[in-house]
């Protein structure tokens, strides 16, 4: 989102107030936070207190969020509160903002994204009083929800700006930073658990880092999110992700992260990135298991099953096989141009902040 929170930032008729939460402020996951404030100033960071990986400890977590983030936006009274894509954090914050009376801008409404993130993106969307989908297939799922047509502005996705930009890091930095051979192929590695099964996390990373390290190519393996199950991501991580294959990390910043994809040989896991960022950088994406099902993508893109023979075979045709690697130099690249912060941003400046904002009503 940085370069719509810059034109905010910039602007002189608005006032950002950015507000982190959730695995920014966790030193488990790498407290990045540090990596927002290079650029921003916080307004307020709210701490989720997680104690663990089970789905009571999510819950109980979630909560606080929206306690802590409804004392928050009664200090700081925004004119609006623009919240992204299908995070409980995001479900917990529209609530505390709906009930405040604080409307709701919210950024990629529509997707389908499988197991849980798809409920509470679309219970977001019943929520926000803006929308800003990504794609025309979000924006006629928000249509089809009962949202007026005017709230809807469909406007690309955020995560591709820098992107098109061209801002990320560049090879012989990346190569160095994480000790990389540019000889030789890389694959990188994230993959979250799934919140409908959390209890076989363990097993389906065991059988994704089992058959990258039956393919002998150097590994990047990045850390999960804070869903349910991601303790099992990280013991299975700890007893396979082993050097000299692999370089493991807790997390990379966006700058480091997009800069690798365009080392990689191929992006393997379950993360969003495989299905949006990836055809920006022609690459081969293997998709494993539910967590993204349904969710539209590019044709770089091949899903498999948590099962590390058809794993292994994925990586070997998306490294090796002419056919795959012609199929992702050539994909679409169906989440925008690069311009959706200016989009967004253009609608924020100049949107009345009024009764037909604020009172919403079905469309049948």
């Amino acid at each position: 989102m940085k370069p719509m929170l810059r034109l905010i930032r910039d602007d002189p008729n608005l006032d950002l107030q950015l507000v982190v939460t959730d695995q920014h402020v966790s030193a488990k996951f790498g407290r990045t936070i540090k990596e927002v404030e290079k650029e921003f100033v916080v307004t307020a960071a709210v701490d989720m207190e997680q104690q663990d990986d089970l789905a009571v400890s999510r819950a109980r977590a979630l909560g606080l969020c929206a306690t802590k983030m409804a004392d928050v936006l009664e200090e700081h009274d925004p004119h609006i509160c623009v919240l992204y894509g299908d995070r409980g954090e995001v479900l917990a914050t529209a609530m505390a903002a709906t009930v405040l009376g604080i409307p709701i801008a919210h950024l990629q409404g529509g997707d389908l994204s499988g197991s849980h993130d798809e409920q509470i993106r679309h219970a977001v969307t019943k929520l926000a009083n803006l929308h800003f989908p990504s794609t025309e297939s979000s924006a006629d799922r928000i249509r089809s929800m009962g949202e007026e047509p005017w709230r809807i502005h469909q406007v690309g996705d955020n995560h591709v700006d820098l992107i098109v930009a061209g801002e990320y890091a560049p090879a012989n930095e990346v190569y160095k930073e994480l000790s990389l051979d540019p000889e030789k192929p890389v694959i990188v590695v994230l993959q979250h658990s799934e919140t409908t099964a959390p209890q076989d996390a363990y097993f389906q990373m065991s059988e994704t880092l089992e058959a990258v390290r039956a393919s002998n190519y150097q590994a990047v393996v990045v850390h999960p999110c804070s869903d349910p199950g991601y303790e099992g991501v990280l013991t299975a991580i700890d007893e396979i992700a082993q050097p000299p294959q692999f370089r493991v990390r807790v997390n990379l910043d966006a700058f480091l992260f997009w800069g690798l994809l365009n080392c990689a040989a191929v992006l393997v896991g379950n993360s969003s990135a495989g299905l949006i960022e990836t055809p920006y950088f022609r690459l081969p994406a293997v998709n494993i298991g539910r967590r993204q099902e349904g969710r539209q993508h590019a044709g770089n893109m091949v899903t498999v099953d948590h099962e590390r023979g058809a794993i292994q075979r994925a990586l070997e045709g998306a490294i090796s096989d002419p056919e795959i690697k012609a199929a992702a130099r050539n994909c679409e690249q169906p989440f925008g141009d690069g311009r959706a912060g200016e989009r967004i941003v253009s609608v924020l400046s100049t949107i009345p902040i009024d009764d037909r904002l604020m009172i919403k009503r079905m469309t049948y």
